[in-house]
């Protein structure tokens, strides 16, 4: 007997971005404020990332939050794809995965990369 969609789905389900940040989180062994505060986002923002499974907060939010954690590439990509995005051969991204590569983790440092070779910053 074939198995139902519904069935397949609940087998087959991945966490949701916030399941899988708040583990990184707890992981990490810091408060939510350590790393709201780092990312540049207030505590309503915050709250509402961790209080709904469906909220997928703009992608460089969820690249500074990475960040914040100082997540190795491996954990970046897992954050980055359970919000839906990825990292492309843009300019930009490929400042990033270079910031990766190198354990760059300051955000000011990062955005100054950004901003030198691509007028943009998180």
């Amino acid at each position: 007997m074939k198995e139902s969609c519904k069935d397949y789905l609940s087998h087959n389900k991945s966490k949701s971005f916030n399941e899988i940040l708040f583990s990184f989180i707890d992981e990490k062994g810091v408060k939510d404020s350590e790393i709201y505060k780092k990312v540049g986002i207030d505590r309503k923002l915050f709250s509402k990332i961790r209080c709904s499974n469906y909220y997928i907060p703009k992608r460089n939010v969820v690249i500074k939050l990475c960040f914040a954690l100082s997540l190795n590439k491996c954990k970046f990509n897992v954050l980055l794809n359970s919000a839906g995005y990825s990292l492309s051969r843009s300019k930009f991204d490929l400042i990033i995965t270079y910031c990766l590569d190198n354990s760059i983790y300051d955000i000011d440092i990062i955005n100054h990369y950004l901003y030198t070779y691509t007028n943009a910053v998180l």
